[in-house]
């Protein structure tokens, strides 16, 4: 139904007695005409929310965790953390993080023409790059670029490493290096681009990367994998031969190399103070500046006779703070007086879920009597011990969530102690391998120790559980197994349910979910009936069906996918 005739969505959880417009909508609520109302006038400044901001109204009732009922404010929330806005903007209640790396021996790591290329042009020079562009020209990007490699500490060690290239083919392909980088701009997006590695790197420092990245960066998300020093120098062979930048020519970055070479040091060191480099990033030398840029605790406050539309045309109408969020994050350096705001090149819904979530910082208060919070507060779960020890050397959190934290890249961990066997996890740690037909095991071969194993299983089946599953093992434990059940459990499954048309058995069936040929070695039995009298409650969008067996029935069925075990 087209308006004005549609109806105003979830009036049922806002009734307009009591809640009216203005909160969500803003404008001018005492005004007696359509203009007015709108906004701004000569005695009202707020002017009506654009529809595509209105979710910034959510967190004012519901929160700072708001998510899946405000999925733009949501957004803009990940966004301004992701691209590490707090670094130099200060928000009240928000910690400040440093987003980008240490750069205090960048000189030992990466290649002088190469820094500078960055510089001029970080998206250029790495497809899915964080760093934002600062407009540099050829002379300033030299100018820092010295600047940096002076500060280097470092001895520079270009001595070439030398590998096999076929086997750091295989090390790279089972390392499952893909899972979080992108090869020149194709696959995850978690880590940098290795398309143009080669071309950044030096050799001598990938290989104590991968030996040890935590000596390099002690926050870093990349796993140990343990290799040894021949697997490494296989694998950085393979990465200086196979991944170097295609365009690059040798008398190009040669002609860099001698502009860096007679570039101004002192310059340089302005230049990073100048545009708050220590925002995201320690620099030997540099004092930290702390937060330079504008304060945004409650920017949505702020009075439109204090903005600034720089070069930008807009009538009084539109000269509101959401425009000039909105064409601040669009084009940085065309708002304000003297902008030094780098260009993140944002798309349009990028830019409007940031705006969004901009707009939401407000010191405007609600009654309590009006508050209902919804979403979760980040988890503080902080394993200890052994497990702990394990989860920071192999950053399973960058993957895989657990009590409320980390990333759904991999299943969540959260109840697997209830849900697989010990001999199964053994084998499958030692060499991962998949589990659906369709989908590509993208979990590393970490070369994880028995100890480490051991351990593993072992915080599992003590903290990693479901009690409602375990309140099954008795009566799992009470069935009998014989042949007619796992019989009558076969019909079941390939009559009148038709399982097959989805799971797979010994390369027969459907290939929407896991295999299940051997799932008996795999999943606990207490497990496989829970699953089957509620395949939702684990994973709440699951294409599994709900059949609501009968009670003989999920003994029959958990009988027969028992007994698929591997044969000897």
């Amino acid at each position: 139904v087209p308006q004005p005739f549609k109806v105003h969505p979830d009036v049922d959880l806002h009734p307009i007695e009591n809640f009216g417009c203005t909160i969500c909508h803003g404008g001018w609520p005492m005004a007696t005409t359509l203009e007015k109302s709108h906004g701004p006038t000569e005695n009202w400044e707020e002017a009506i929310y654009h529809e595509n901001f209105l979710q910034k109204s959510c967190s004012l009732c519901h929160g700072d965790y708001i998510r899946d009922q405000a999925p733009v404010l949501a957004q803009g929330r990940e966004t301004f953390k992701k691209l590490g806005c707090r670094g130099c903007h200060k928000v009240k209640g928000i910690e400040r993080v440093k987003n980008g790396p240490p750069l205090k021996n960048i000189g030992a790591k990466v290649k002088k023409d190469w820094l500078y290329r960055w510089l001029l042009d970080p998206k250029g020079t790495i497809s899915n790059a964080k760093m934002p562009d600062f407009k540099l020209t050829d002379q300033m990007a030299a100018d820092v670029t010295r600047f940096l490699f002076s500060r280097t500490r470092s001895k520079q060690n270009n001595k070439e490493v030398i590998g096999s290239y076929e086997r750091g083919k295989k090390i790279f392909r089972n390392s499952e290096c893909d899972s979080c980088h992108p090869i020149r701009g194709r696959g995850a997006d978690d880590g940098p681009d290795l398309g143009k590695i080669s071309s950044k790197v030096h050799s001598q420092w990938l290989f104590s990367w991968l030996k040890n990245p935590k000596s390099w960066r002690s926050k870093t998300q990349m796993p140990t994998f343990g290799f040894s020093d021949q697997e490494i120098r296989d694998l950085v062979t393979f990465l200086a031969e196979e991944y170097i930048d295609p365009d690059l020519q040798i008398k190009t970055a040669e002609k860099q190399i001698k502009m860096i070479e007679t570039a101004d040091v002192k310059r340089g060191k302005e230049l990073i103070s100048q545009y708050g480099c220590t925002g995201c990033h320690e620099i030997d030398g540099v004092d930290d500046q702390a937060e330079t840029g504008l304060e945004l605790t409650a920017i949505s406050d702020v009075h439109r006779s204090k903005i600034n539309f720089g070069v930008l045309k807009a009538s009084y109408k539109d000269r509101t703070v959401p425009n000039w969020l909105y064409n601040k994050m669009k084009n940085p350096r065309a708002v304000g007086l003297d902008p030094k705001m780098p260009d993140f090149g944002l798309s349009d819904k990028e830019v409007e879920a940031m705006t969004t979530y901009l707009l939401s910082l407000t010191a405007d208060e609600v009654p309590s009597y009006f508050k209902l919070p919804l979403g979760n507060p980040p988890s503080n779960y902080a394993p200890q011990g052994e497990f702990g020890k394990i989860l920071d050397k192999y950053q399973c959190f960058t993957c895989h969530m657990m009590m409320g934290k980390g990333a759904a890249h991999g299943p969540d961990l959260t109840t697997e102690g209830s849900r697989i066997q010990q001999r199964w996890l053994q084998k499958y740690l030692k060499e991962p391998f998949g589990i659906r037909p369709t989908a590509h095991e993208r979990m590393p071969n970490f070369r994880l120790s028995d100890s480490e194993i051991k351990s593993i299983y072992s915080y599992f089946r003590t903290t990693f559980i479901d009690d409602r599953v375990e309140a099954l093992s008795e009566t799992v434990g009470e069935i009998d197994f014989d042949e007619s059940m796992v019989e009558a459990g076969r019909k079941l499954y390939f009559e009148k349910y038709a399982c097959i048309a989805c799971h797979q058995i010994n390369s027969k069936g459907g290939m929407i979910g896991p295999d299940l040929s051997r799932v008996g070695d795999r999943l606990r039995p207490e497990w496989i009936a829970y699953h089957l009298r509620d395949p939702k409650a684990f994973v709440n969008n699951s294409p599994e069906p709900v059949y609501n067996f009968k009670e003989n029935e999920i003994k029959e069925l958990t009988a027969f996918l028992v007994n698929q075990k591997e044969t000897d």
